[in-house]
């Protein structure tokens, strides 16, 4: 990799580029993560991610690897490093990841925080993670279930918990992209009987009037 040529790039495309990701990559001529990258070389306000290792004001990220937080070292920041392996392992998913440290003692208001807003002002976009007045309207409605659940981390082990989230609902700038139990949804033996869709194409990114064919959409 060319140093200077993928800094220029980063600078040219602010907008999208929000940093470059080393892990991973390494070639003949260089090693992607240099053993005093942490301790010198990150300056407060980088991500380091992958491992427990939070110092000198550069921020600590979480994917994976969740063990650490029951020897009280938190994230500032949940994610999940989501590949086609990991997807089927001990991450699964975003919400999953939420879960084992909901398993570990956080409580749900610092669990949404690390997954929200936290990352929004690390990587300085905060018009994005809130619900503030004016913010962009990407909202995720959870449900807290009860129970008895299981958690595992990258190696297979296994942690009990006793709550886990569920996604209700998402909208993607106001429009509902997903809809679990269909709360959004006109009952159907209230509708016509030739019903087709139903949504208004001002909210609804599933199946807004106008999409296919059939009388019965909804009018007003």
């Amino acid at each position: 990799m060319d140093p200077g040529r993928a800094a220029e790039m980063a600078m040219k495309h602010k907008d999208t580029v929000i940093g470059i990701k080393c892990a991973h990559y390494a070639g003949p001529e260089w090693t992607s993560v240099e053993h005093d990258l942490l301790t010198i070389k990150l300056r407060p306000g980088d991500i380091y991610t992958h491992c427990f290792s939070g110092e000198r004001g550069v921020i600590f990220d979480c994917r994976r690897r969740a063990v650490r937080g029951a020897q009280g070292l938190l994230p500032d920041s949940i994610s999940t490093d989501l590949h086609i392996t990991s997807m089927n392992a001990g991450m699964k998913d975003m919400l999953n990841v939420m879960d084992k440290f909901l398993a570990m003692g956080m409580s749900v208001d610092e669990v949404i925080r690390r997954a929200t807003w936290n990352p929004a002002h690390e990587i300085k976009r905060e018009e994005l993670g809130n619900l503030s007045v004016g913010s962009v309207a990407d909202i995720a409605v959870l449900r807290v279930e009860k129970g008895k659940f299981g958690f595992t981390d990258m190696y297979g082990a296994r942690m009990a918990g006793e709550q886990r989230l569920a996604c209700e609902l998402t909208l993607r700038n106001g429009r509902v992209v997903y809809d679990l139990n269909g709360i959004t949804r006109p009952e159907w033996d209230r509708l016509p009987k030739d019903y087709r869709q139903t949504g208004d194409a001002r909210w609804d990114a599933v199946s807004p009037a106008g999409r296919g064919s059939g009388r019965g959409a909804n009018k007003k």
